[in-house]
């Protein structure tokens, strides 16, 4: 790509589904009945999510199960959200959505000169309700901590993206989101149902790398996208207008 993707002023306070109530799942060791955003773990706030701090559900039940498989005693909380009156943040496949991942699920302490991009990033998606997008998992970890580091192209960590097809998760990130959200149920995952997850998660992982690095060697020769260095710079100079 010749130029930084512009943000798409659609994909702000649009919700792609047209009901105003998403039932959403949330996996845990148990029954979670008042979703927190803010919720704390021994003093300490876990940011380095996708979108930082905030209660992440998914409208996929298969999702939150896959998630949690690894444990025993898995219970599947399920919700209905409200979205009426919410502040909604839709992010798309794409540049912006790589940033606001980046910078959220890593803290460039030690690079000042990411730091101004960094703050307002975080501080604008601070500012919804709710935001929406594309799963970013343990799979796709090593493609975004590439992307950062500058070993593959903005392109290629978007091609791999779409090729893992994941789906989308909800995080709640204020008060008023939280209480729109109302608790219908729960039910605990039987083991057979986990043994099947975790199953299937290791046979993912395995076929994702291979796919991956096949991705990497088809796309390298015509890739002609971006590293993370010199998009900050160029989004850098316009912040102001992207956020």
């Amino acid at each position: 790509m010749d130029e930084v993707v512009q943000p798409k002023t659609e994909s702000i306070n649009r919700v792609k589904h047209e009901e105003k109530h998403i039932t959403l799942y949330y996996a845990s060791l148990k029954t979670v009945r008042e979703p927190r955003w803010n919720y704390r773990k021994e003093g300490a706030v876990k940011i380095n999510k996708d979108f930082g701090e905030g209660f992440y559900a998914s409208p996929d039940k298969e999702y939150p199960i896959r998630l949690y498989c690894m444990n025993d005693g898995v219970y599947i909380n399920r919700y209905s959200l409200d979205t009426s009156g919410l502040k909604v943040l839709r992010l798309e496949n794409d540049i912006k959505w790589l940033l606001v991942t980046a910078f959220h699920r890593r803290d460039y302490s030690g690079f000042k000169k990411y730091h101004h991009l960094r703050d307002k990033i975080r501080e604008w998606v601070s500012g919804f309700d709710l935001i929406i997008g594309t799963i970013s998992n343990d799979n796709f970890y090593s493609t975004v901590n590439a992307f950062i580091r500058n070993l593959i192209s903005d392109t290629m960590a978007l091609q791999i993206v779409q090729i893992m097809n994941y789906g989308e998760q909800y995080v709640l990130k204020s008060d008023k989101a939280c209480g729109q959200i109302e608790y219908l149920d729960s039910e605990q995952v039987d083991v057979q149902e986990l043994e099947k997850h975790r199953t299937a998660k290791t046979v993912e992982r395995d076929a994702m790398e291979e796919m991956v690095e096949d991705m990497r060697v088809r796309i390298h020769p015509s890739d002609n996208g971006k590293l993370f260095a010199q998009i900050v710079e160029e989004v850098g100079n316009s912040v102001g207008t992207w956020f």
